[in-house]
């Protein structure tokens, strides 16, 4: 179901049944349950405006049905401990993909986004070979499971519908970039808004505010190479991972991978020689869309200390001086953030329906 279908079956949902009233209340709990942690019946009360005895009820039914678990006793000033509560973390699993040119990633995960079983399989020459070792690498990663795998995400910046049909489960499609952001997300403890993502990979794009700027790539910076869309100076030409290859091919003759590039001296004074162009792109987004900070992510965001620290100076030269705070952040997921914000991209949508509960946020405004 995609964002516009859930808001307007949120519209379309009669809230005065108590059956859809119940079942919003029970997505509300199993969600404050997993992001605020080790809460009792009490506290979920205050937190979700219910009532204790409604709070009760759900929590009850949902211990019965395996999803939740108590998980200790919490000492009170009254004296009478009270219940903590966590997911069940047995009664299920989701599945994340990534789908890349070369090499593929499957893996399974419990239902608070722990990667219990990763695997590497080959992606193939056809479709065909790629469904095969797909359902073969599937069958080894389920081999003796025996619980409910409430659906799968398949991360991919290629058409992968046919992919997600070929699977047991249901499944959705998103696009890399969304994957990495929502994995940084999760690692971050800190409030994320407002900061502008970097996708750095062989292409390159933003995200902002739960949408990726594909034209990012074009953003003009400099006045002397072709980009693929037959415009000059396009950040994409200067600083993506097809940039740096075709380069380090045309100056030193080496065909070489994105690890390669980043560890020897040749790709990273390419690199060193380009950000400054990239500091341009960084500052020229940051000002339209009011961004406070900025984090590269994805095969190339994993830059020397020094290369953030040039980075950050020469991008703070070119904002205004009221912006002199504005900082560029290193990728906290790193190489694994793809697969791991599949994972949590399946779990916000089959199982806590996260998207649903945010949608009915923007209901409560009318």
């Amino acid at each position: 179901m995609e964002k516009e279908d859930i808001i307007w079956y949120s519209f379309s949902m009669d809230f005065s049944r108590p059956d859809n009233a119940r079942l919003i209340n029970r997505l509300k709990t199993l969600l404050a349950i997993r992001e605020k942690k080790n809460m009792t019946r009490a506290e979920l009360s205050r937190e979700l405006l219910i009532n204790k005895v409604s709070v009760s009820e759900i929590v009850d039914t949902l211990i019965k049905e395996g999803l939740v678990k108590e998980s200790g006793k919490l000492t009170i000033d009254s004296g009478r401990p009270a219940t903590l509560l966590d997911i069940d973390v047995r009664a299920g699993k989701v599945i994340g993909l990534v789908i890349r040119e070369k090499g593929c990633l499957i893996a399974a995960s419990d239902l608070k986004g722990k990667i219990l079983r990763l695997e590497r399989f080959p992606r193939g020459k056809t479709p065909d070979e790629l469904k095969e070792n797909l359902k073969s690498s599937l069958e080894r990663l389920l081999r003796n499971e025996n619980v409910r795998i409430y659906g799968a995400v398949v991360v991919s910046d290629e058409d992968a519908e046919d992919i997600a049909a070929s699977l047991p489960f249901e499944c959705i499609c998103i696009r890399e970039t969304e994957a990495q952001v929502l994995a940084e997300q999760r690692r971050c403890s800190e409030e994320l808004g407002g900061m502008l993502f970097l996708h750095i990979s062989d292409e390159i794009s933003a995200y902002y505010e739960g949408k990726e700027l594909r034209e990012f790539s074009h953003l003009r910076v400099g006045t002397d190479k072709a980009c693929a869309c037959g415009a000059t100076g396009c950040i994409g030409a200067y600083f993506s991972g097809n940039a740096f290859k075709e380069e380090m091919e045309r100056i030193y003759d080496k065909v070489l991978s994105a690890r390669e590039i980043l560890s020897c001296e040749e790709g990273r004074m390419m690199i060193e020689k380009n950000l400054k162009m990239l500091a341009i792109s960084i500052s020229q987004a940051a000002e339209v869309l009011g961004a406070k900070s900025a984090m590269l992510i994805g095969e190339y965001s994993n830059l020397e200390d020094e290369a953030y620290a040039h980075l950050n100076e020469m991008t703070i030269s070119l904002l205004p001086s009221w912006k002199n705070d504005f900082v560029v952040y290193k990728s906290i997921a790193g190489d694994g953030g793809a697969i791991e914000g599949a994972c949590h991209k399946a779990l916000d949508h089959f199982f806590y329906k996260k998207q649903l509960l945010e949608s009915l946020k923007v209901l409560e405004l009318y």
